[in-house]
């Protein structure tokens, strides 16, 4: 904390102010700094210094070829503990973390080319604390133009918005875990589908796992990691939760037992390289989080969470980490119930103000010299006599103006006393006023005179008055001069401080503008404030009123403001204003860090108004955006019913929830003492509530059902569940509860229990009744004709071989090989025959109408057909390609029998190296309209079985899905001839079509079309 201070009249007037930045640069030994004392400094560095000192925005400037650095108090936070040894040290040393790959090429062409650069969330790595710490920034570099017209130096005005991007990036991370995850279908899929997730975010999680834990709680199964190679996952598949001496490591057991999160280190031990990061150093700690279900604490898995090694893992970061464990526990709740946000700148318009002061005073100084030559002639006087010009007469202030003795002057012409003057112009005036008889004015007239022992640059205000004689004739020239050097460099330093005070306003990456007079006339707007949020040209603002630009905020408290600062000429500050802004994009809702710093004259009387505007909308939606989904998931945990409480044990404080009141049955909307909840308790049961409590006092946990014994005599049950906090000694302090009425699990429990014992009569009366009672015959259908067929014809004729053979084999039992060989034929006929029913039932099955559609994963079906074909492709070196597959309303069990029947068929029909290509396409509405055979009203999902097989020739390429039709001997390949039947029956059930492709020897395509 810097003390206020009398300030010291020797300072430069510019090193005033500016907090403690500004004590320690007056305290500064400047001496043994490059940029020696400070009133040598030049003046274009002085005009920034004074800027910067004075601004509450983060401002630093880089200043001559070592780049000394020089900022202010509001960039103190962005050094973090460089801040003091940095000041007036070299940039180089400063950001040496950063120097070479990021800041040095754009140093380079500020002070090369002269050009400003800005930049938008800029991720830098800032080695500002312990560690090099990941931050993003916005900041805008321009050249500080010397009095040589050089770069003399970089400005930059900078602002800090890691805040904003870490909300963002895990916002989005949030967002997505509610949006996918709730697609899952089973708890596994949940953990996968988080994982992955959490994958995409490898700033904030370099890796993550998730265990689901067993019914029993005894074992916990790793379900998926990210961010670790697979060749290096460092989690074990199945983790003892019972035996600690297994997990001493990742400590899971710890987690769940306390119910709480364990923050592990050391993990770099472990994982030596990852997927993807944000640099080379790797993480070192972790965060264990047990995944509770919601309401009864009951452990569902644990999620192992990687921590960002250049990242603090501050409040925010936990509490994003254990949001996430709550998003799983709350899909995975949802899943089993369907189953059972700127620090705002200030930019100080004092500038604006002393520089018009200093124009105002040195216009003053003037008049007090022409008032003195007027009264007093103190200015420089002297008579020219002749066409030589010779001095006749000179007094004190004209011989000091050019700085020579009346014996260097008098007697001598011009020329003589001042030879430095030839070719500036002078002598040519003096000859023009003779010879026109008129005076000449001149006025900050440049002239270089040689005068205490070096040449000047001198400005002169001074009038050549014709010295006429009694006839009118010009004698000679009478010289009125006055110097005004100071006043002319003054006034130079002043237009140059209002040069360089617009530039900052205009190169600002702050939106900024000026605004003059009461009507606010806007003056300047820069680029930042007309593209983001005017989203005008200047053209069509400058000039005009605000109001007459923007006529929405006449109902909004923006005009009153800024009318109240032309009023005090105090500044107006506010944070996260609220403010409806109608832009060419339409009317938008807007959120404003803003300032109205007020502009003096040199009466100090206010001129205008500096705006400078941030705009905060992202960051303030951003937050309100993880409010709302915190309140959703507050809201998910409401949604059981539970009733909570906060038990004080040392001083007795009770406080409760009205729903806690509700479930108790006691007086709503009145106060209640922790004994009559209590008391609440059926008789009964008090002594269950106290071994309980007995029990929590020494474990932590609370857990009991019992009996409410309520004002209205109905029977209510109860379950109490808490967590007890213990002091330093181990002494039980505070219990934080809840407790949930259960009254109709209770009684579903019973009813479900009598429901048994009457169900299991029942099947015994039925099961009886059955053994006297025949079974109904199938309803046939139009395919009885072919089984008919079948009947007579491919059925019959495996039997009749069977008849002979057998025949054959009765006269030849004495040939042993003969009888073999007979035996072989029967043994084949009666297995195609055996075959054959079994596919002529599997066809008639297919008639059923009361099997239930259902939602179908494709991908699963495949992979379980894979498996059934595993030794045959391995066999066959088969390969199997596919896309991904779409979920379908399907019937599994006969699309697993389509995919099985293609599949077979492709490796079937295969000389050598079976190659399928399963692919899945969306059918535009277009090309379903096209098709006379689909329901043009429905979208359909068009999948293609495409092999390298033996093929066969286009003409029969509606016959192979006639029952019982082949095309290839039974020699060559075997099989019965419904396979494809089967599987146009399938597509027909699902309200499908499909077709065939093929030519000879170039395999096959198989096209079905199925409603999505």
């Amino acid at each position: 904390m810097v003390s206020k201070q009398t300030p010291n009249p020797n300072l430069p007037r510019f090193l005033a102010g500016g907090g403690e930045v500004g004590q320690l640069l007056r305290a500064f030994d400047w001496s043994k700094s490059p940029l020696g004392e400070p009133d040598q400094w030049p003046q274009s560095l002085k005009t920034a210094v004074s800027i910067v000192l004075r601004s509450s925005y983060p401002m630093f400037i880089w200043w001559g070829p070592e780049l000394i650095n020089l900022h202010n108090d509001a960039y103190v936070p962005l050094m973090g503990h460089k801040h003091p040894a940095f000041l007036g040290k070299p940039a180089n040393e400063l950001w040496s973390e950063i120097w070479e790959e990021s800041l040095l090429p754009m140093k380079t062409l500020v002070f090369e080319q002269q050009e400003s650069i800005y930049g938008q969330d800029l991720m830098l790595l800032l080695e500002r604390k312990e560690f090099p710490e990941e931050g993003y920034f916005n900041f805008s570099y321009s050249p500080i133009i010397d009095e040589n017209g050089e770069v003399g130096g970089l400005f930059c005005a900078c602002h800090e918005e890691t805040d904003k991007v870490l909300q963002q990036r895990r916002l989005q991370t949030l967002n997505a875990l509610t949006s996918q995850v709730l697609s899952a279908k089973t708890k596994v899929e949940v953990g996968r589908m988080a994982i992955d997730i959490l994958g995409q975010n490898y700033k904030d999680i370099p890796f993550a796992a998730f265990y689901l834990i067993d019914p029993s709680g005894q074992e916990a199964h790793l379900i998926h990691c990210s961010g670790v190679r697979p060749d290096e996952n460092p989690f074990e598949k199945t983790v003892s939760l019972a035996d600690a001496t297994t997990d001493e490591f990742w400590q899971l057991h710890t987690a769940v037992e306390t119910g709480q999160p364990v923050r592990i280190q050391g993990v770099s031990k472990k994982i030596r390289m990852l997927v993807q990061s944000l640099t080379d150093r790797l993480p070192d700690s972790a965060y264990i989080v047990p995944v509770q279900k919601t309401g009864s604490g009951n452990k569902i898995g644990i999620l192992v969470v990687g921590l960002n090694p250049h990242r603090n893992f501050d409040t925010d970061y936990q509490h994003f980490v254990e949001q996430i464990g709550t998003q799983i526990a709350i899909t995975i709740d949802i899943l089993v119930l369907h189953e059972t946000e700127f620090n705002q700148a200030k930019w100080l318009a004092e500038i604006d103000r002393q520089a018009q002061l200093t124009i105002a005073h040195n216009r003053l100084k003037a008049e007090d010299h022409i008032r003195n030559v007027i009264n007093q002639a103190p200015v420089g006087i002297a008579v020219l006599q002749g066409t030589h010009f010779v001095f006749e007469a000179a007094n004190a202030a004209y011989l000091n103006l050019i700085g020579k003795s009346a014996e260097q002057t008098l007697g001598k012409t011009i020329l003589e006393a001042l030879p430095e003057v030839r070719d500036q112009g002078i002598l040519e005036l003096l000859i023009r006023v003779v010879e026109t008889g008129e005076p000449f004015f001149g006025n900050e007239f440049a002239v270089a005179l040689n005068r205490f022992g070096k040449t000047d640059i001198v400005y002169v205000n001074f009038v050549y008055q014709p010295l006429r004689e009694a006839d009118q004739s010009v004698s000679g020239i009478i010289v009125v001069a006055n110097e005004v050097t100071e006043l002319v460099k003054s006034k130079h330093a002043t237009q140059e401080s209002e040069r360089q005070f617009r530039n900052l306003v205009i190169q600002s990456p702050i939106a900024m503008a000026i605004f003059r007079g009461t009507d606010l006339i806007i003056e300047i707007a820069n680029e930042t404030m007309l593209k983001t949020l005017w989203k005008r040209p200047f053209s069509e603002v400058q000039g005009k009123k605000l109001l007459e630009v923007f006529p929405e905020l006449h109902d909004q408290p923006f005009p009153d403001l800024l009318a109240n600062v032309f009023k005090t000429g105090q500044s107006c500050t506010e944070k996260e204003a609220l403010a409806y802004v109608n832009t060419p994009e339409g009317m938008g809702k807007y959120y404003f860090d803003f300032e109205y710093a007020p502009l003096f004259e040199s009466d100090a009387s206010v001129s205008g108004i500096m705006v400078t505007v941030n705009d905060v909308t992202e960051k303030v939606e951003a937050r309100n955006s993880i409010f709302e989904a915190e309140q959703r998931s507050r809201l998910a945990v409401e949604a059981a019913e539970m009733g909570t409480y906060d038990w004080d044990i040392e001083h007795g404080i009770f406080q409760y929830s009205e729903r806690l009141v509700e479930i108790f049955g006691l007086a709503p909307n009145q106060p209640h003492q922790h004994a009559e909840f209590s008391g609440a308790i059926h008789p009964d049961d008090l002594p269950i509530r106290a071994k309980a409590h007995e029990e929590a006092f020494k474990t932590g946990r609370l857990y009991y059902e019992a009996r409410l014994a309520r004002p209205d005599h109905a029977v209510h049950w109860v379950r109490a569940i808490g967590k007890v906090i213990f002091d330093a000694q181990q002494k039980p302090v505070r219990l934080l509860g809840s407790a949930i009425d259960i009254t109709q699990q209770v009684e579903a429990r019973k009813n479900l229990e009598e429901i048994a014992e009457e169900l299991e009569k029942r099947v015994t009366e039925r099961t009886l009744e059955l053994r006297n009672t025949n079974a109904e015959l199938v309803r046939t259908n139009h395919e009885l004709e072919q089984f008919a067929y079948i009947a007579s014809h491919d059925l019959q004729e495996p039997l009749r071989k069977i008849q002979t053979f057998t025949e054959l084999l009765t006269g030849s039992l004495h040939d042993e090989e003969s009888s073999i060989n007979l035996m072989s034929k029967i043994s084949s006929s009666a297995q195609r025959m055996s075959d054959l029913i079994k596919d002529v039932l599997e066809y008639s099955r297919l008639s059923r109408t009361d099997e239930l559609f259902i939602k179908t994963d494709l991908n699963l079906i495949l992979a379980n057909v894979k498996t059934d074909f595993e030794l045959l492709i391995e066999q066959k070196n088969a390969v199997i390609i596919q896309d991904k597959l779409p979920i379908l309303n399907a019937i599994p069990q006969q699309l697993n029998q389509l995919f099985s029947n293609l599949i077979g068929n492709s490796l079937k029909f295969s000389e050598k190296n079976p190659e399928i290509r399963i692919s899945s396409t969306l059918l535009l509405p277009e090309e379903v309209r096209a098709m006379p055979n689909l329901q043009s009203d429905r979208p359909y999902v068009k999948l293609n079985f495409k092999d390298n097989g033996i093929g066969f020739e286009q003409q029969y390429a509606e016959q192979i899905f006639t029952i019982f039709h082949r095309l290839n001997g039974r020699k060559s390949y075997s099989g019965t001839g419904i396979g494809l039947a089967l599987c146009k029956k399938i597509v027909e059930n699902h309200q499908g079509l499909i077709t065939a492709e093929s030519e000879l020897n170039k395999g096959a395509s198989f096209t079905i079309y199925l409603p999505v």
